[in-house]
């Protein structure tokens, strides 16, 4: 709520976040930060203190924000197997920089400002857009949070943005810098290339040993996801609609609500010939009326029968009232009067009439009903809800819930983050990716809220959480086996497209070298070292633009059963024009990087300047693990 309330994605909390797992290990590399022995807080910065208790607090929201932003759940040890927990850490030691610095240069921020932000702040208005002294205080109490612990950490983040937003502020971009990015993004290479294979047969029987070592040494390709069971009630119009039983006389009051969409209005097939004077129209209609085809005048005047024939209008879909009128006046086969149009002077001719019908209630009765339930249905969804609601306040199973209410009830006995059983199969389930992604951010005994969808509810419970586990080596040996075969595979062809760039580096000819493994030279053109396609994956483009002009690389293919023998052939690069849009384009694509990399210079800076200190032993205590 608070980040919500503060906007804090345009904020430094935001960037840091985003970047937190690229730069957690920025303060790890100082050993001698750890000066501890037995002090009860977790860290100094200076002046500042983070004790174990705010590390832990952040660290579990951290967790959530994980969970909340990729709909999968993430255990401690999973966070601290990532560096999440050192991520934390750091987060904490620059905020804390933060503060230390605002301390020492005597930064405040006044009381009227803080309540003015208040004031502003949409989280607190009301419906009419005035500031609301209770929605303020009961979003605070929502939070557990009172008015002195909310300003005070307002007060803070206002103080630390003070000296982020000017140290990441916009920079002026010179000149040279953007060239050199222009030459980067846009120059071009040619390839002439061809593919080297290796097949299973050309390597080595992979060993026990080989197949062992491949489990253990990748056990995060042999380890089971973490599965969930999940039982699910659902209420929306259609599960509640076939309950309902309709009357004669709901029939006939539906019947007449909607009579208007059961309604088809008169369509026609016209055809048109327009002339540049009512004098020729009058000209073009004696021929017709002595005997001429109509078409045949039009083809005289350059029309196509596509461009002469309107199929299937309503009367609303000519745009022109004196068109519309005489079209839907005459009969079907009758051809009209020159008609002085608001655009233009035409002929019509009625080729065909399809009248207005006005469905029966008997003819529309299936349609009907079925709609009338719906809207029945639509209108105890809340009731539904409530019933619900009061069920699981009573703790009365979900299964007698929604035998009670008649809605649907399922149970998935172990379902993934992405909705597979453990055989890999999709399950379905209702709302699928907002169901998953509340489990998994859930937990067994959790009393959850019900999913609001457009029109209905969802619940959910999490009933049993299967933990993600290796799985043993037998049931993947073959699976393992595969894995040695495929690196056995690559290896091999990288070493022959590597043994083949040395000649070709040596004199020998592309084409040459690629009849000797009966390989096809193909060509491709304008690459760019920042695009990749089908035809050129990343790993070829990066080899590519790594030699010279002319030169020849190699790269393994993106299948791993062959390599790219290459050789580059530059392409004449366009002048940099630094007026240009492009150029524009770039400056705005390189403000936010150089924002960055100054903020996390100023960060570091603020850090060695005040001086870190992290107790090892309390930290080995909180995170669960040894550090370096």
């Amino acid at each position: 709520m608070m980040d919500t309330m503060r906007r804090a994605a345009k904020s430094w909390v935001a960037k840091l976040l985003i970047g937190m797992l690229a730069v957690s290990f920025g303060v790890w590399g100082i050993a001698d930060v750890f000066k501890f022995g037995t002090a009860t807080d977790l860290a100094t910065v200076g002046s500042q203190e983070i004790s174990a208790d705010a590390y832990g607090k952040a660290f579990q929201q951290r967790l959530q924000e994980i969970a909340r932003q990729t709909g999968n759940a993430i255990t401690p040890e999973q966070a601290r197997a990532f560096g999440i927990d050192r991520g934390v850490l750091t987060f904490l030691i620059q905020g804390a920089a933060l503060d230390n610095e605002t301390k020492r240069l005597k930064l405040g921020v006044s009381d009227t400002f803080l309540a003015q932000e208040v004031m502003k702040n949409p989280a607190f208005q009301d419906a009419g857009g005035k500031f609301s002294a209770t929605r303020f205080k009961d979003l605070l109490a929502q939070n557990g949070m009172s008015e002195s612990t909310y300003f005070g950490t307002e007060r803070q983040q206002k103080l630390r943005e003070a000296l982020t937003q000017t140290a990441g502020g916009d920079m002026p971009i010179s000149a040279g810098l953007l060239e050199a990015q222009y030459q980067f993004d846009n120059e071009q290479r040619d390839a002439r290339y061809f593919v080297v294979t290796t097949t299973e047969s050309e390597v080595a029987a992979p060993t026990d040993a080989e197949i062992k070592k491949e489990y253990d040494d990748h056990p995060a390709a042999y380890t089971a996801p973490e599965y969930r069971a999940v039982a699910i009630m659902k209420a929306e119009p259609a599960d509640i609609a076939g309950k309902i039983t309709l009357s004669d006389q709901d029939l006939a009051a539906g019947y007449e609500k909607y009579k208007g969409e059961y309604f088809t209005p008169e369509r026609r097939t016209i055809l048109q010939v327009t002339f540049p004077t009512l004098a020729d129209a009058q000209a073009a209609k004696q021929k017709i009326a002595g005997g001429e085809d109509f078409m045949a005048v039009a083809t005289s005047r350059g029309f196509t029968e596509q461009d002469a024939t309107f199929a299937d209008k309503t009367k609303a879909d000519f745009i022109d009232p004196a068109i519309a009128d005489a079209a839907f006046s005459l009969p079907e086969g009758a051809v009209s009067e020159p008609i002085k149009g608001a655009l233009s002077t035409a002929l019509l001719k009625v080729a065909k009439v399809s009248p207005a019908h006005q469905g029966t209630l008997d003819e529309v009765k299936p349609q009907l009903v079925d709609r009338l339930k719906l809207d029945q249905a639509t209108e105890q969804i809340q009731s539904t809800y409530d019933a619900v609601e009061d069920a699981r306040a009573a703790q009365t199973k979900f299964e007698d819930i929604a035998t009670k209410a008649g809605i649907p009830f399922q149970l998935i006995p172990a379902t993934d983050a992405q909705g597979k059983d453990k055989n890999g199969k999709d399950i379905d389930i209702p709302h699928k990716d907002d169901v998953l992604k509340a489990a998994f951010a859930s937990d067994v005994g959790v009393e959850n809220d019900a999913i609001s969808l457009d029109n209905g509810y969802v619940w959910y419970e999490v009933r049993e959480v299967v933990p993600a586990a290796l799985k043993p080596f037998d049931q993947v040996k073959d699976q393992a086996r595969a894995a040695v075969v495929a690196e056995k595979i690559a290896a091999a062809s990288e070493d022959k497209a590597k043994k083949l760039v040395d000649r070709a580096r040596s004199g020998s000819k592309l084409d040459d070298l690629a009849a000797e493994v009966k390989a096809t030279v193909q060509s491709a053109q304008g690459l760019k070292r920042t695009e990749q396609g089908a035809s050129f994956d990343g790993a070829a483009v990066k080899a590519l633009f790594a030699v010279p002009d002319n030169g020849f690389a190699y790269a393994v293919e993106p299948d791993g059963k062959g390599a790219r023998v290459m050789q580059s052939a530059p392409v004449l690069l366009p002048g940099f024009d630094a007026a240009s849009p492009e150029a524009k384009s770039i400056a705005e694509k390189l403000k936010p990087q150089i924002s960055s990399d100054m903020l996390d210079a100023y960060l570091s800076t603020l850090q060695s300047q005040a001086g870190v200190q992290i107790n090892e032993a309390l930290w080995q205590k909180v995170s669960g693990q040894q550090t370096n």
